[in-house]
């Protein structure tokens, strides 16, 4: 039986890609006659199976805020050398790869390690500036950057991640390797296809609400004069919701619902409640919330940035756009509304494309890349 030890800095709490792929590991895996996969996190409060989840104990706070990230890279080297010795894993994988680096460069086991964005990455387009997010960001970056060079295999949830890791880190072609994250779709309903009568329901599901261009989003409502909205934003950490709602307050053709953080099975049932899917980001290594929308059977509109094109099948799944673009955006919104033909042919084209990316292929080939 083959043993594999994961490391992810997120599981209780699911409300990333990465998290998301880390239950689902957890829960196919769990009962395999085959493979031995156990995982170690600092997101775990009640430990209801001793067997396969190891509790990491680490939490940021005021003392350690400073340096926590580097905290990070410590303690998930001592907590998989401390499993070691009871459970003989003969792969270790990191859905995180700055948390990797000790492990990859120490470790004589097989280290895998996952890069979910191109954060770190992104230093290298930047001017220098003499302020403590740019060094903190630049010291990130040489970590990851050694991590990836020192591991046996890097994984990557997008052909444009691949490009991005391979020519910023300079690392070959054959140490890449492509996994695209998936989702269970046996626990989607195919919402039916329906005439948008006003108000139109669109729905945002981003944690990191700027990114994900929530602000570009409400600028373009504000300028479809013509059409009465309800926006629903789910995600934004709870210190933030004020902030959106003193955005919104001036728009009076939108109405909207503002949400914090929400578990899977509560976030698709606002898929079933909505009309149209809109995360225009401008950055995104893939779009795990575009997935959950196309199995929805939502139309989805959303920006031609990072991995979203390959979620979107370079639009024939729904509409891309330019980032940063309220009018640009607006007119593929209206568009969506008036062409129910074009809405109806995306949607139809959505369900079917996104089974590629149904968990059980998932599985599949995270074995086959990681052995």
């Amino acid at each position: 039986m083959k043993k594999i030890l994961f490391s992810t800095t997120s599981f209780q709490t699911i409300d990333n890609g990465p998290a998301l792929f880390a239950n689902l590991i957890y829960a196919y895996f769990k009962n395999s006659d085959s493979h031995d996969v156990r995982i170690f996190t600092e997101d775990l409060e009640d430990v209801n199976d001793s067997i396969k989840l190891y509790p990491l104990k680490l939490s940021e706070n005021t003392f350690n805020k400073n340096f926590y990230q580097f905290l990070r890279m410590f303690e998930y080297y001592r907590t998989a050398k401390k499993i070691k010795q009871t459970f003989k894993f003969d792969i270790l994988v990191y859905n995180n790869a700055f948390t990797g680096i000790l492990s990859a460069i120490f470790s004589k086991k097989k280290v895998v390690v996952m890069v979910n964005d191109d954060n770190k990455m992104s230093i290298t387009n930047q001017k220098f500036r003499f302020n403590k997010s740019y060094i903190k960001n630049s010291i990130l970056y040489y970590f990851e950057k050694y991590s990836v060079r020192n591991a046996d295999v890097i994984l990557v949830n997008s052909n444009y991640m691949r490009a991005m890791v391979g020519n910023t880190y300079k690392i070959s072609d054959e140490k890449v390797k492509v996994l695209f994250k998936g989702i269970n779709l046996k626990n989607y309903r195919q919402k039916a296809a329906v005439k948008l009568i006003n108000p139109i329901n669109i729905l945002f599901v981003k944690a990191d609400y700027k990114s994900g261009g929530l602000f570009t989003l409400i600028d373009a409502l504000e300028k479809l004069k013509e059409f009465k909205f309800k926006i629903t934003i789910i995600g934004p950490p709870e210190n933030r919701l004020n902030e959106i709602k003193n955005y919104l307050i001036e728009n009076a053709n939108v109405d909207y619902e503002v949400n914090g953080p929400m578990q899977p099975d509560l976030v698709r049932e606002y898929f079933q409640r909505s009309d149209i899917f809109c995360v225009p980001s401008k950055k995104e290594a893939l779009g795990v919330a575009n997935m959950e929308a196309l199995a929805s059977g939502l139309p989805v509109i959303s920006t031609n940035v990072g991995g979203i094109p390959e979620v979107l099948n370079y639009d024939k799944c729904g509409w891309l756009v330019e980032p940063d673009s309220p009018c640009k955006l607006a007119e593929a919104i209206k568009e969506c509304i008036l062409n129910p033909s074009m809405r109806l042919q995306k949607r139809n084209h959505g369900l079917e494309y996104v089974t590629k990316f149904d968990s059980e292929e998932l599985f599949k080939n995270f074995l086959e890349k990681i052995n």
